[in-house]
């Protein structure tokens, strides 16, 4: 029995990078697992090449290759070939803090009885690993070892560092958005919001690579980080996660603003559009 399916989208990867992500996986003491690699349509192959040439070692690696729509719909490819009782990703450029962590929070499931758990991460910066910001100030009094209430959480990122159940995901087919960027946050919310409860581990689960500044998006990227804080923010309005829609809200004109603002190829009106695509997916009384 597969008791968990990591899920690997890459797109023109480092592959120093990639080797990393994939050793993290293949190292880890649960050995009831696959590892599916999504090949966002590559323009090199040597990524490919490289993972090809472990499944002859390891039968437990999948390959796809697909054409480029970018990394959510890479994600829904794994989660529809998965065969997994569980579901983690794991990012192209990070990888696990150690060889236990699968195993680990796999046991947690079991033992409490949720169907997401998850720890904490760090931030790999400029080869110096760092604690992350968190917007709703001490994380050590969610991450404490209990069990948690989404409701009472609200946070919208870093979903990589939890496990889910596959049959939560695919009953509920909750999907990842096809945004170029900003696709995961809808994708985690909608799934926390229908697990209602997720088990909170006071270990490290993730190391995140910092490596794309948000004042470096393309257009396109850019365009569709908007329209994915815009369908956050009519879900967390239409499923009354106050706490949430305030922080979408003013994280956007306090920080992600910048990205209309350093974008030379927006022209002015299609930066107006999208700050009123902003504005009319919100509901002032609920803004704190």
């Amino acid at each position: 029995m597969i008791k968990v399916s990591v899920i690997i989208p890459f797109y023109n990867e480092s592959i120093e990078f990639i080797k990393q992500a994939i050793t993290s996986a293949i190292n880890q003491t649960l050995k009831e697992i696959e590892i599916i690699c999504i090949d966002d349509g590559s323009t090199t192959n040597e990524c490919y090449e490289y993972i090809n040439s472990l499944i002859k070692y390891d039968s437990r690696i999948k390959l796809y290759k697909k054409t480029h729509t970018g990394s959510g719909e890479s994600r829904n490819m794994g989660i529809n070939f998965s065969t997994g009782e569980n579901i983690m990703f794991l990012d192209s450029d990070d990888y696990y803090p150690n060889n236990r962590t699968i195993e680990e929070l796999y046991k947690i499931l079991k033992k409490e009885n949720v169907y997401i758990a998850g720890g904490k991460h760090l931030i790999l910066n400029n080869n110096e690993l760092e604690e992350p910001y968190f917007n709703y100030g001490d994380i050590n009094l969610f991450f404490c070892n209990k069990i948690i209430k989404y409701t009472d959480y609200q946070f919208p990122w870093w979903y990589w560092c939890f496990i889910y159940n596959s049959k939560l995901i695919k009953d509920n087919n909750i999907k990842f958005p096809p945004y170029l960027r900003y696709q995961d946050p809808p994708f985690f919310v909608r799934v926390m919001t229908k697990a209602k409860y997720f088990y909170a581990a006071d270990f490290t689960s993730y190391i995140h690579r910092n490596s794309e500044k948000l004042n470096f998006l393309s257009k396109e990227k850019t365009i569709d980080h908007v329209r994915g804080i815009a369908n956050l923010l009519k879900f967390s309005d239409e499923n009354n996660l106050d706490k949430l829609h305030s922080l979408l809200y003013n994280t956007f004109f306090s920080y992600d603003i910048n990205l209309l603002n350093n974008i030379n190829s927006l022209s002015i009106e299609e930066r107006e559009n999208l700050k009123a695509l902003i504005i009319e997916n919100t509901n002032k009384q609920k803004l704190k």
